[in-house]
């Protein structure tokens, strides 16, 4: 008994099975498309390179293989963009939480319109700080006016002064900048112009406290009092407004600054 020495390879893909097979993937792309949408899986694509394939009567294994391959590839794109989407969604639900408990912090400041440009947030914390300066201004020159750590209140407070508005004085020339900054940026600027705005007044205010808690050692108790009421207020704007790390920030780089330079950095 002979047998040949070559066997005939018995197809992967028999006929009988290749409309199946067909049917298979078709219904693969269907679920695909209504999961991920079309960008990845479209099903109308896939109807004509099936079209094609058949037109040329080309490889049929070689054709399941490779769409095989195409959808895997596909599938992974669309799960990774999928991904990156809820992730998105999940930051941007975050920050309008975040917003919204910082509306309710800083809810109980006045806005203070002192131009249309302005945003919400920059108007309240003019509002803040003006209503805060008269008070602190005459306190802390009660305290310490006639001692040495006098003239560095009034620099802190000169600082300060730079975010007061009272309708109808003029604009500060410092508030009259930040106006110039937004309408030379645009609305693509706004951000950038309303963080420098911000870290700005937290610098001030964070400045101007630091400076009351390193000079209330040698005060009486009655001084220490109004001083430290005033320290208090300082910081709860700056906690009401969540400034405190851009604050820090800012202070940290003019002091890497100052030996560079002579001008006063805020």
């Amino acid at each position: 008994m002979h047998f040949s020495i070559f066997q005939k390879k018995k197809p992967t893909f028999i006929p009988e099975n290749q409309g199946e097979i067909l049917a298979k993937l078709l219904e693969k792309y269907r679920n695909a498309e209504s999961k991920y949408g079309k960008k990845f899986f479209d099903k109308a694509k896939l109807d004509e390179r099936i079209k094609f394939h058949q037109a040329t009567k080309s490889d049929f294994e070689r054709f399941i293989l490779d769409e095989m391959e195409f959808f895997k590839s596909m599938e992974k794109k669309a799960v990774e963009e999928e991904a990156r989407r809820r992730r998105q969604e999940e930051a941007d639900a975050r920050m309008r939480e975040i917003m919204a408990e910082n509306d309710a912090r800083i809810a109980h400041y006045e806005d203070t319109f002192f131009h249309p440009l302005a945003t919400l947030e920059c108007r309240r914390i003019v509002s803040a700080i003006s209503s805060l300066f008269p008070e602190a201004e005459e306190d802390l020159r009660y305290v310490f006016q006639g001692r040495k750590e006098w003239q560095e209140m009034k620099f802190h407070l000169a600082d300060l002064e730079r975010f007061l508005y009272k309708p109808p004085m003029r604009l500060t020339a410092f508030l009259a900048h930040y106006i110039n900054d937004i309408q030379k940026w645009g609305e693509g600027g706004r951000d950038e112009a309303d963080r420098k705005f911000l870290q700005t007044a937290a610098m001030c205010l964070t400045a101007l406290s630091n400076g009351i808690a390193t000079s209330v050692d040698y005060l009486s108790e009655k001084d220490k009092i109004i001083a430290k009421k005033i320290r208090t207020r300082l910081d709860t704007i700056v906690d009401d407004f969540r400034l405190t790390d851009l604050a820090q920030h800012g202070l940290k780089m003019k002091m890497q600054q100052a030996p560079k330079s002579n001008t006063h950095p805020i």
